[in-house]
């Protein structure tokens, strides 16, 4: 399940080099623990994630964290995380029955993942420049990255400009072919600004490009198509050996003081070069209860166009790369989401999120998606303890 990183949902190629280190890369985007980008001092802190698909996938992941500043001037970051993957998986699309369907893996996956961050930043003045290292390694994927930050604040401290640059080096394998040690090599770049427009309103874009080279193949996936005429044919999932991508975030907060809540909302926009063109919007109202207490419920929706090697058949006359994997498909998704945050003694903070996830063909937005697309359900929960120090 490696060979093609992220997500049992979306598929956005290996994991990010600038992946924030206290999210710990989890198993989908939404899943992200949030960081606190106000918080200052040291603090540590413990999450555990709970993920489960509808039929197929489980996951498990004890995330623990840490951060702390020295002699003023020196910022440390660093995390811990095990993945815990268990259930079955999309192995191959058939028409057998006349209509292209998925056919899920008979054995039962069992999968391991270990990960570590540090990151360590130096300010001087208004300026800050970081560096990170990441290592991660599973059965059949091993990765190796590192990025470099700088920020300037500007006008008082009310802007903020970015610039980042990340690097991995990756190994793809597989449980089912000891031989298979392919690379895969990214280099990703981001560029950009916070600007504070209100005491009360902030704003944040970036835009980030990345270049890949290497292995992209899934080499548990296959297509089988039977022809009308007669005969039958199979392909292993086979993918170009190259993705470059570029994608624009922008969030939005806005705190209203006299109902104590926040509004949040955000935009993603992303393409690549194999044609899939994707677009995110969430919203979410975080609200204060009392001084301990605050809720804030959120939703968010997905919808992206397939691939263009993505085919649900193989087409004659057979072409060189064609992956039926319905992650490289048409479809959209929706997510609404609860987290609860309670403040209490000793500074002692704990938040607990749950959140489902249903992607469909029929969430597409603009018309229907694949049909060959399986509908997907998945709950999870996220439980998290913290305390300064």
């Amino acid at each position: 399940m490696a060979a093609t990183k992220g997500l049992p949902g979306e598929d956005r190629g290996p994991v990010s080099p600038l992946h924030a280190l206290m999210t710990a890369a989890l198993a989908l985007p939404i899943l992200i623990t949030p960081t606190r980008a106000s918080a200052e001092g040291n603090e540590i802190g413990f999450n555990v994630l709970g993920y489960k698909e509808r039929g197929l996938m489980k996951v498990t992941e004890p995330v623990l964290w840490g951060r702390g500043t020295l002699f003023e001037v020196w910022d440390i970051e660093a995390s811990a995380a095990i993945d815990i993957v268990t259930g079955a998986s999309a192995q191959f699309v058939g028409n057998s029955s006349g209509k292209p369907v998925q056919t899920i893996s008979g054995a039962s996956i069992n999968d391991r993942r270990n990960t570590q961050d540090i990151k360590v930043t130096r300010h001087i003045g208004d300026f800050s420049i970081g560096a990170s290292r990441t290592v991660s390694d599973e059965e059949d994927y091993n990765s190796k990255a590192y990025g470099i930050e700088a920020k300037w604040d500007l006008n008082q401290k009310n802007t903020t400009l970015v610039a980042s640059f990340g690097k991995s080096n990756d190994r793809v394998g597989s449980s089912d072919d000891p031989t298979l040690n392919a690379p895969r090599y990214t280099k990703e770049y981001l560029v950009g600004i916070t600007q504070l427009l209100s005491p009360v309103d902030l704003i944040q874009s970036t835009l980030s490009t990345s270049r890949g080279e290497g292995d992209y193949n899934d080499p548990y996936k296959f297509t089988v198509t039977f022809f009308p005429g007669g005969g039958a044919s199979v392909m292993p999932d086979t993918r170009p050996g190259h993705r470059n991508t570029v994608s624009w975030l922008t969030r939005y907060r806005r705190f209203f003081p006299d109902s104590g809540g926040a509004f949040q909302a955000e935009y993603r926009y992303y393409h690549d070069d194999w044609g899939i063109t994707a677009h995110t919007f969430e919203a979410g109202w975080e609200q204060a209860i009392d001084d301990r207490w605050s809720v804030r419920p959120g939703l968010r929706y997905y919808t992206q166009g397939a691939a263009d090697f993505y085919s649900p058949v193989i087409t004659q006359p057979q072409p060189a790369v064609l992956s039926s994997d319905q992650r490289l498909g048409s479809w959209g998704g929706l997510s609404p989401t609860l987290r609860v945050v309670a403040h209490l003694d000793r500074d002692w903070r704990i938040e607990g999120t749950l959140g489902y996830v249903q992607n469909s063909a029929s969430f597409h937005w603009g018309g229907s998606g694949s049909e060959a697309f399986s509908t997907l359900r998945a709950v999870y929960g996220i439980l998290g303890i913290s305390h300064p120090f």
